[in-house]
């Protein structure tokens, strides 16, 4: 039985990420570890200098600055090729990491559109965006720069080392000393399998209070009305609570080993003094051995740089690992079945056989053996009780969920054959609550046909009754939507609707499209849809049930099941859900305000 393939973690999981972008980033390591060469070449010319000082002060010798001339020209030399180096590095290193970024955030994103919704109920939007955001462009942080200091920290210890041991291999041994000690006491601390937990719990409480933050936020009006003020500022505390107890606990977990760490690391001096002490009260003479000692206490202190260098990486990959474990979560969620290498649709009638279907968690069937034909040109409404189902047969439609059981088809096809584009291509949908882009308004029907001339622009916002309103705008259909627009829920909806008209799609699904239309409004757009859906399969989910009273059928849903489906004059003899729901609407039509008297006692 073979074993099953390791999952990459860290670096080598980040190299699997880069995908094309791998030489470039070897090319920039590869110069960073030259740059590296080359920065510490300086310090042994600088040597060289002084033995030849001291040299000369102990024999009485006048110093000859020809002598020197050599180590001075390589020192210039070795400046010039290590800021050559360095800038190259960061050059390819900022250039891989920018275009890993962007596919790594493209890859993401396609990969959100394949996964089944239930994913954006089961994540806060703080949780998703940290994802997006702070995680990738914490790895772009790492690549650009990280990566190239792990080349260069374990290059230029390891080539200093070595001439270290050829200039005094005792003095060598005695700097190493508390070096070697200080990594022995991160590796414990590193090593220790709770660190990687506090780290992930302190990451999850980050997320979890940044969801809390954009919920209050978005909800800020209606706490506000509610009188909730202090009691969702009191979740939010409690997560603000949970996310700095989260870093006090990380920070006293490593607090020990890392103290111990810093007070070795920075000990070499206190070891070197009293071995020059030793070497220079047993040797002949200081020509020899000062030097020696100089260049030591030069160079030693200038090996911490690179070491802490490396002992950052080490805690920065922590924290990527946790981000590429999120990142990689994502990646390797379920994605929405298809079938086969995906078929065209050429026929436009929508058939639902025996389709049953539970949202994530909640142990209710949202739709429970739903069967329905829609023929292709019909006006079809859906109708029912909040909860009934209306909502979630629309989005199973477009695929959104993936079925328990049973098949959905269109023209004959089954929707898990058809590929995500072409399934969406062939459907407009209004959502009930239409989201209208931070952009002209111009784009924002536009994405309904993104190769439509302006004229058909402005044909869809006249067809949805908005035109009027755009072109009242001082920017017209160039204006900006935002808070500072004005634009009101109706109008946004009214956007929206001209965005769907646009697309001509042979599916037209309107889920409660009206619901923010004043009266007039409301009888002008169902007036452009009669028009703009005839040869169109259209689904219309409705409250209103005077709006759909004309439809070809109209599908009662209770329960998650289809109690009934006919016309409006049979469903009001043979359905008695559907006729206390229109006597219901026609008292809600009909109420009035009156005052109350009382009779005094």
């Amino acid at each position: 039985m073979s074993k099953a393939k390791k999952k990459k973690e860290g670096i080598s999981r980040l190299m699997e990420l880069a995908g094309t972008k791998k030489k470039g980033l070897t090319a920039a390591c590869t110069l960073s570890v030259l740059s590296s060469v080359f920065k510490i070449i300086p310090y042994f010319t600088i040597y060289g200098v002084l033995k030849e000082i001291i040299r000369c002060y102990s024999a009485g010798d006048k110093f000859a600055f020809g002598s020197v001339s050599t180590l001075v020209i390589i020192t210039a030399v070795s400046a010039l090729l290590y800021g050559i180096c360095a800038y190259s590095s960061a050059m390819l290193s900022h250039g891989a990491a920018f275009d890993i970024l962007y596919e790594l955030r493209m890859k993401l994103m396609e990969k959100m559109g394949r996964i089944s919704s239930g994913y954006y109920t089961a994540n806060t939007q703080g949780s998703i965006k940290k994802l997006l955001i702070e995680d990738v462009e914490q790895i772009e942080v790492f690549i650009a720069h990280s990566m190239c200091e792990v080349a260069s920290a374990i290059a230029t210890p390891l080539f200093t080392i070595i001439v270290l041991f050829i200039v005094d291999w005792r003095l060598t041994l005695v700097s190493l000393l508390p070096i070697m000690l200080s990594f022995v006491i991160l590796g414990m601390a590193l090593k220790k399998p709770d660190g990687a937990k506090h780290q992930k719990n302190m990451a999850d409480c980050k997320a979890k209070m940044e969801g809390t933050i954009i919920e209050y936020i978005h909800g800020m009006s209606v706490i506000k009305i509610f009188g909730g003020t202090k009691k969702a500022f009191r979740r939010y505390e409690t997560d603000m609570n949970a996310f700095t107890k989260s870093v006090h606990d990380t920070a006293y977990y490593n607090a020990n080993g890392m103290g111990l760490y810093y007070a070795f690391f920075g000990a070499q001096v206190l070891f070197l003094l009293p071995a020059a002490i030793i070497m220079l009260g047993s040797s002949a003479g200081y020509a020899d051995v000062l030097p020696k000692i100089l260049f030591f206490l030069v160079v030693c202190s200038g090996l911490k740089e690179p070491l802490e260098n490396m002992m950052n990486v080490s805690i920065d990959s922590t924290k990527i690992n946790v981000g590429l474990k999120r990142i990689d979560d994502l990646l390797e969620q379920p994605e929405i079945t298809l079938i086969g290498e995906g078929k065209t649709l050429t026929q436009f009638d929508i058939g639902f056989d025996k389709v049953s279907f539970a949202y994530d968690g909640s142990g209710i069937k949202a739709c429970d053996e739903v069967s329905l034909n829609l023929p292709q040109g019909s006006c079809n409404a859906l109708v029912g009780p909040s909860g009934g189902g209306k909502s979630t047969i629309a989005q199973l439609l477009l695929h959104f969920y993936e079925i328990g059981s049973g098949s959905i088809k269109i023209g004959g096809v089954d929707i898990r054959e058809v590929t995500h584009s072409e399934l969406v291509k062939n459907i407009a949908y209004v959502f009930q609550d239409s989201f209208v882009f931070s952009d002209t308004i111009e784009n924002n029907i536009r994405m309904g046909n993104t190769e439509a001339s302006f004229e058909q622009v402005r044909a869809a916002a006249e067809a949805a009754n908005i035109a009027e309103t755009i072109e009242a705008l001082p920017d017209g259909y160039q204006t900006i939507v935002s808070d500072s627009t004005g634009l009101s829920g109706g109008e946004k909806q009214r956007i929206a609707i001209a965005r769907a008209i646009l697309k001509n799609a042979p599916i037209v699904v309107l889920d409660e499209a009206t619901a923010y239309a004043d009266a007039e409004n409301e009888a002008k757009i169902q007036d452009a849809f009669s028009k703009l859906s005839k040869g169109k399969t259209v689904i219309m989910i409705a409250h209103r049930l005077k709006t759909i009273q004309n439809a070809d059928n109209i599908l009662v849903m209770n329960g998650g099941k289809l109690a009934a489906v006919g016309k409006h004059d049979e469903l009001m003899d043979k359905c008695e859900l559907y006729r206390d729901m229109v006597n219901a609407n026609d008292r809600r039509d009909s109420w009035t305000m009156r005052r109350l008297s009382y009779d005094k006692a």
